[in-house]
């Protein structure tokens, strides 16, 4: 009896021994699964939030605009303006003008019916306020918000403040006050409101996992279901606690199995240079004097067998670092003269800039098989423009020869990403450049308050005094537009023009935006 009693008690020590850990383990996961879901609803709040100034700045620009001469209001004339101001406007339905505390007209024209002027429920500062659940008069439509500014009031969509692409399903919503929703993407518990737009916050109830970012009047928050997020760790736990009693037998089996069934990153990126995987997408660069589209950025992505897209920002470092990024440099040409060398034949105007690392460029290897791929063409090399990334560190008194016969030969020979990278003053007074690209970290603190915000002026100002071309990247309001055509800057790319396109798609892009040269396309979009 005795050995029997100390057999079962070793045994249920052995079991507790071995349970214990993957309990710990369990117990670890669910705790870092909360924390990760509650960091990720607050990087949905922060979207939310960025999502609504953007909206209801729009809705600011679109009533300054508003107005006409005293005597004509709604006028055809007036009301034609409107019009094309609430056209303009990309998240604004209506503008209506109040004269005496009464609707007159709105940009669909004259009203007839006795509409008083409700009072605002919310004080946004600067002479603007916020109406919440106002029904349209002049369309159906479910309940919008209306910005109002002296005379003038905007109808906005209250989808449009949460319209913000999920990864999970969650909610998404904007509240004024203790409990007051302004926009919802879904249902929300009261009591669940009021403690999101109390304060900023981060946590979890019985119910939900939520975080909220308050900013002036407005909270932005989001939230999802706790059971979902826990329930993604139910196949860990179905993993964890049965291996725990296998773990000693099995460990090294499955390490040599694992081993001998994935590859090392390096090796898969070779792999994937020998198969071809890449192809180029192009960043159309636009003319800021008539708003034509006259150059692209040649950008490499890596597309795997399954589908999946693999980021630059993950396989360019590991080419650099495994030396395979110069075998990427030749791929990237070859598929820049396949892709483009129908268009660069037809229109000399056009170029292409392609990015050099650090390594070729020091080497200068590339230059003659760019050479020969635009020799067998019929390309013209100043067609080819070369940018210098900042990524790594650029030896001037090593590329120097190197840029300097790649000018000889016609290219003009750009630094990208100018500001930050290592040297970028020493590359200026080193190399001698044809042009700088700023980086778009400087272009989208333009009109703000960003403690970079004053570096972009200084930067175009020594562009000019070198008399150095200017390109600015990330370009993605017409408010940055407006002041680098006021600075002089020539060149511009970023996501108000367009995203970077496959071949097919920039060439028709190309062909769409540049009709009518004459400017009247341009007009338009750079009104």
């Amino acid at each position: 009896m005795r050995r029997r009693t100390i057999l079962i008690v070793a045994a249920c020590l052995a079991i507790l021994a071995g349970l214990l850990p993957m309990v710990a383990v369990a117990h670890l996961l669910r705790v870092r699964a909360i924390a990760a879901e509650q960091r990720h609803m607050a990087e949905y709040a922060r979207w939310t939030l960025m999502r609504t100034k953007r909206v209801f700045a729009d809705a600011r620009q679109a009533l300054v605009d508003a107005g006409a001469p005293p005597g004509t209001e709604c006028s055809p004339e007036h009301i034609a303006q409107l019009r094309q101001i609430a056209m303009d406007a990309r998240n604004v339905e209506e503008i209506g003008y109040f004269r005496d505390g009464r609707l007159v007209c709105t940009s669909l024209g004259p009203i007839r019916l006795r509409v008083p002027r409700t009072p605002p429920d919310l004080d946004l500062g600067g002479g603007f306020a916020l109406v919440l659940n106002i029904q349209p008069r002049t369309f159906r439509s479910q309940p919008m918000l209306a910005m109002s500014h002296g005379d003038y009031t905007a109808l906005i969509k209250p989808e449009r403040l949460v319209d913000v692409l999920t990864d999970t399903h969650m909610t998404l919503g904007i509240a004024a006050g203790p409990g007051r929703a302004v926009a919802l993407s879904g249902k929300t518990d009261p009591g669940l409101l009021r403690t999101l737009a109390a304060d900023t916050t981060e946590g979890i109830d019985e119910r939900h996992v939520f975080a909220s970012l308050r900013e002036g009047p407005l909270t932005a928050f989001a939230f999802g279901d706790r059971a979902q997020a826990l329930a993604r760790l139910q196949n860990d736990y179905l993993l964890l606690l049965p291996m725990g009693l296998l773990v000693s037998t099995l460990l090294v089996g499955i390490v040599i199995w694992v081993s001998r069934q994935r590859l090392s990153p390096e090796k898969e990126l070779a792999i994937a240079i020998r198969n071809r995987e890449f192809v180029v997408h192009y960043q159309p660069i636009i003319d800021l004097a008539d708003g034509r589209c006259v150059a692209a950025e040649a950008l490499l992505r890596w597309r795997r067998p399954d589908g999946r897209w693999i980021r630059p920002d993950l396989f360019i470092p590991l080419a650099e670092e495994s030396g395979l990024i110069s075998t990427l440099t030749d791929l990237l040409i070859e598929r820049v003269i396949d892709d483009q060398g129908p268009q660069l034949r037809a229109d000399r105007d056009l170029h292409i800039s392609i990015n050099i690392s650090a390594r070729d460029l020091e080497s200068g290897r590339f230059l003659p098989i760019l050479a020969e791929a635009l020799a067998r063409a019929g390309v013209e090399p100043s067609q080819i423009w070369l940018e210098a990334t900042e990524q790594g560190f650029i030896r001037t008194e090593m590329a120097t020869s190197a840029v300097e016969a790649a000018r000889a030969a016609g290219h003009m020979v750009a630094i990208d990403d100018f500001g930050t990278g290592y040297s970028s003053l020493s590359l200026l007074q080193g190399l001698p450049l044809d042009a700088l690209k700023i980086d778009k970290s400087f272009v989208e603190t333009i009109a703000t308050d960003a403690a970079t915000s004053t570096v972009t002026p200084h930067i175009i100002d020594m562009a000019h005094g070198l008399k150095l071309r200017i390109i600015a990247e990330g370009v993605e309001t017409w408010e940055q537009e407006a002041y680098l055509r006021a600075a002089g800057v020539r060149l511009a790319q970023g996501w108000l023009y367009s995203r970077a396109l496959p071949a097919a798609e920039f060439a028709a892009y190309r062909q769409s935006r540049n009709a009518g040269s004459d400017g009247v396309l341009a007009g338009s979009a750079l009104s």
